[in-house]
This record gives C-alpha cells, sequence and structure tokens, in this order.
C-alpha cells in the first residue's frame, strides 16, 4: 500500500507556510497599529534640524533643508534620479549626527507616521516629496504622484490597450486604505502632502514647522481630504474644473506625460523610447496603464472636491519678503520655465540625459575594471 504524499509532516508544513502567508497579508495592518504620531517623530526632527543649522553654520553653501531632507531619504532613495533632484547626501554630516545624536537614526527607517487626522502616511516618502517640491534642481512630480502612477501602472503592461479597461483592473490597488496595492493610501497622502508641504519649504519654513502647521491647519478643517486636494490642484494643475470630469482627466494625463522628470524615469526603466525628433515615447503597452493611473488620481482629486472649480493660487512668500501666513503658494512652474540651461534641454530632448548617464555609467565600470586589473599585479 503506498503512502499518502499529505503525510502529517508536509500537513505540518502546510499549514505552517499558509500561516506565514496570513501574516504576511496582515503586515500592513500590524504596521499601522505601531506608527508613532507625527508629534513624537517632529521631536526628532527637530534635533536633526538644529544639526543641519549647526553644520551648514560651519559648512558655506550647505542648506539646512537639503542637508535634512537627504539624511532622513538617502538610504530609501540611494540612486543617481535622487541625486538629480536633491545633490545627494552628505557622509561628513551624516557622521556629524552620529556622533552628536546616534538615536536620530531610527528616522531613516521610518515607515508610516499616524497624523492629526487619523491617517497614517509613509514619512519617507513625504520627506521626499517635500524636499523634491523646494526646486533644487528638476520638477517634483516623478517625486511625488507621477513616480506612483507609473510603480501602479507597469504591472499591467501588455493586459490591454483600453484605458477603461485598466481603470476598472487598478482601482482596486490605488489608495487602498489597508496599505494594499502598489499605490496604497499611505503614498497618495505622501504624494499629495508633499507637494502642499514642499510650498511651505519654498516659503523658507523647516521642514518640521512645515508638517506642524500644515497638518495642524487640516486637522482643524472641517472636510481635510478637500482641504488639501484644493492646495494640491492648485498648485500642481494651476486650478481647475474638477467638475468637468474629461477635461481634468485630460490635465492630469498631460502633466504627467509632458513632465521631463516622468520622462527620464520611463527611459531609465525602458518603459518609454527617444524618437528620431528626439522626443519621448510611451511604450505602446504601457500607454494605456499609465493614462488609467492617471485618470484614478483626477478621479480622486475631483470627488475629494465635489467637482467645483479650483482657482489658481497666488504668488509663495520668499524668506526674503518675510512670512506671509495669508498668502497661498505659487503654482508648479510649468516645464522649462525658470529652469537652468541644462534642465531646459533635459525637458527638450531627455534622451541626452540618459544616455550621458549610460557614458557616466560605462566609464565607472571601466575605470573599475581597470583598477582591479592593476591591484592583480
Amino acid at each position: 500500500m503506498t503512502r499518502s504524499i499529505f503525510s502529517p509532516a508536509r500537513r505540518f508544513a502546510a499549514a505552517l507556510l499558509a500561516l506565514l502567508f496570513a501574516l504576511l497579508a496582515a503586515g500592513p495592518c500590524f504596521a499601522r497599529a505601531a506608527a508613532p504620531a507625527l508629534e513624537d517623530t517632529l521631536a526628532q526632527v527637530r534635533r536633526l534640524e538644529a544639526l543641519a543649522d549647526a553644520w551648514a553654520g560651519e559648512h558655506p553653501g550647505s542648506d539646512p533643508v537639503e542637508l535634512t531632507v537627504n539624511y532622513l531619504c538617502g538610504q530609501r532613495y540611494d540612486d543617481p534620479l535622487w541625486s538629480l533632484v536633491l545633490g545627494g547626501g552628505s557622509e561628513a554630516f551624516e557622521d556629524y549626527v552620529r556622533q552628536n545624536d546616534p538615536g536620530l537614526g531610527a528616522l531613516q527607517s521610518l515607515a508610516d507616521v499616524t497624523l492629526p487626522t487619523g491617517e497614517a502616511v509613509d514619512f519617507l516618502h513625504l520627506a521626499a516629496a517635500a524636499g523634491a517640491c523646494c526646486g533644487y534642481g528638476m520638477p517634483q512630480i516623478v517625486c511625488s504622484w507621477g513616480g506612483d502612477c507609473v510603480q501602479l501602472a507597469a504591472p499591467a503592461r501588455g493586459t490591454s490597450g483600453d484605458p477603461a479597461a485598466c481603470y476598472e483592473a487598478l482601482a482596486a490597488g490605488f489608495a487602498a486604505p489597508d496599505g494594499t496595492g502598489y499605490f496604497p493610501l499611505s503614498d497618495w497622502l505622501a504624494d499629495v502632502d508633499g507637494v502642499n508641504l514642499g510650498q511651505r519649504l519654498l516659503a523658507g519654513e523647516g521642514l518640521a514647522d512645515a508638517l506642524e502647521g500644515y497638518y495642524s491647519l487640516l486637522a482643524g478643517a472641517s472636510d481635510p481630504d478637500a482641504a488639501r486636494a484644493e492646495q494640491f490642484v492648485a498648485l500642481q494643475f494651476g486650478g481647475a474644473d474638477t467638475g468637468d470630469s474629461e477635461g481634468f482627466r485630460a490635465l492630469v494625463w498631460n502633466t504627467f506625460s509632458q513632465d521631463a522628470g516622468v520622462q527620464l524615469y520611463l527611459l531609465a526603466n525602458e518603459y518609454a523610447d527617444v524618437d528620431d525628433e528626439g522626443r519621448t515615447v510611451i511604450a505602446a503597452d504601457l500607454q494605456a496603464p499609465l493614462q488609467a493611473a492617471c485618470m484614478l488620481v483626477a478621479d480622486r482629486l475631483a470627488d475629494a472636491l465635489d467637482g467645483r472649480v479650483v482657482d489658481p493660487p497666488a504668488a509663495t512668500p520668499r524668506p526674503e519678503d518675510g512670512p506671509s501666513a495669508s498668502a497661498p503658494p505659487a503654482a508648479t512652474p510649468a516645464p522649462g520655465a525658470n529652469a537652468p540651461a541644462l534642465w531646459a534641454l533635459v525637458e527638450q530632448h531627455p534622451g541626452v540625459l540618459l544616455g550621458a548617464m549610460g557614458l557616466l555609467a560605462a566609464a565607472f565600470v571601466a575605470v573599475a575594471a581597470a583598477l582591479w586589473r592593476m591591484g592583480r599585479r
């Protein structure tokens, strides 16, 4: 008589595996339950900012906000694209922090924090989106909602050429409050709030003050989701009639697809190519999923605002103009506006920078190989 393959040992192993999957699936829930309150995190951020201010005072040319954001986000976003945005981190400053307040290292691995409004937000994602809005080299869309739209759409590549069908397929993974999917609610809040917070940084506030002031206003609003969405639509799209569903969807798509940072990101990940005229062309099998992701963004904002019209923003006060709590932030400059000559070139021909990055990478490999051969002699 043959022995069943489902022996007690195998059944026990299968049960353990099932339990493991269940625990992994429940992980986001446990993470949210353990998320520290924003006010506790702010105390640590203020200590970090004090060190950044002291360091910048002794190192002319250093920017305290840049030092703070890079310290927070440098480990998670350790890639060439992040270096383009904020110039990369400072190892010397990180050593300085380790020597003077080693406990701050916990901030670099922080996940969600609980906001005064009750939601959980990915804190480092929030800090990165806010820092990228400061104008240190490139538009911020790719470091906020644009990058997450690509992340949401990429797994659906090649599934359908119909944006409406992709919309239905992707909807469950967009802004899910349970933390599931490729674009969970904690990321959505980080994107929207990050853009709004970035304007406060532009106006001269420190990161901790900006966080405290912004979320205090949201907590006091009758509808926090509408308040954040209204400011975001004004800043990111220059205002819009969110009740015009097709028009607003088209505005979000055009803002996304024409952004130089998004185009560079798509090129770097082989989600797009450059045609004979130097224009970025999105891969045909990814076009519909990306359009669907942008449709989800537009509809989420329109729903939060109940389809009302959002006016363009007023000018953002700069530090030299003095503080002004009443003036709303300015809109994100259109691609090319007030941009350095190099970035203007990248916006027109993203393939140029991609090629240059490839050449630099090849040169690095060649030098490393030469050094290795010399060491072998």
